[in-house]
């Protein structure tokens, strides 16, 4: 099944009631992260470039339990952590650059479900977000910080293996595209030819 028209059905499926022009405008898929997180849990070390990405379980639109490696299924994924509005939108202008490069853009917040909803329609977003409210997967990937009870920005670039071959702290000073083709050594549309690894 197509990508596209998996989001639009997506949103389709989660509206709350009939669906508006504003919801076929801007499809987008919204996953929630309910699992339990022990109360003592500790922050566990960054995952590094090289090393096999933690397999998170999400709930996704139809109330099924998914994992990351269901996402990887469709090509490579660029997990962003910590992003500001500003950050959203500079992805949502990148998405179908990285998406026609076979790379799914997904962000995690530590929001309500109900929350990212309200972000993806006021921000016009097309992308995935994973609404994470209680911080599994950022502990998961170490970047969450729980005397902060959030994530610090941060992104990983996960090949189709499972195994991140970038990431960073802060947002990179580069389009995503371009990070992405660096990264992976092949060419994404609309970027300069990647360099040979």
């Amino acid at each position: 099944m197509p990508i596209a028209f998996l989001l639009a059905a997506c949103v389709l499926a989660t509206a709350a009631g009939p669906a508006t022009a504003e919801d076929l405008a801007a499809p987008s898929l919204t996953f929630s992260n309910a699992a339990p997180v022990a109360a003592a849990a500790e922050p566990r070390s960054r995952v590094s470039n090289g090393n096999k990405a933690p397999d998170f379980q999400y709930q996704s639109y139809d109330e099924l339990w998914q994992h990351l490696h269901n996402l990887l299924d469709h090509g490579d994924v660029l997990l962003v952590f910590g992003a500001s509005d500003v950050d959203l939108r500079t992805l949502e202008r990148e998405r179908e650059t990285l998406l026609k490069g076979g790379v799914t853009p997904l962000a995690v917040v530590e929001r309500s479900e109900r929350d990212v909803w309200a972000s993806v329609r006021r921000l016009g977003l097309t992308f995935s977000l994973l609404a994470d409210p209680r911080g599994a997967i950022g502990l998961q990937y170490g970047v969450y910080e729980p005397g902060l009870a959030r994530s610090r920005t941060a992104w990983f670039l996960i090949d189709r293996k499972g195994r991140v071959r970038q990431s960073g702290d802060g947002m990179p000073s580069q389009s995503w595209p371009s990070l992405a083709a660096m990264a992976l050594g092949r060419q994404v549309p609309g970027t300069q030819a990647a360099a040979k690894r």
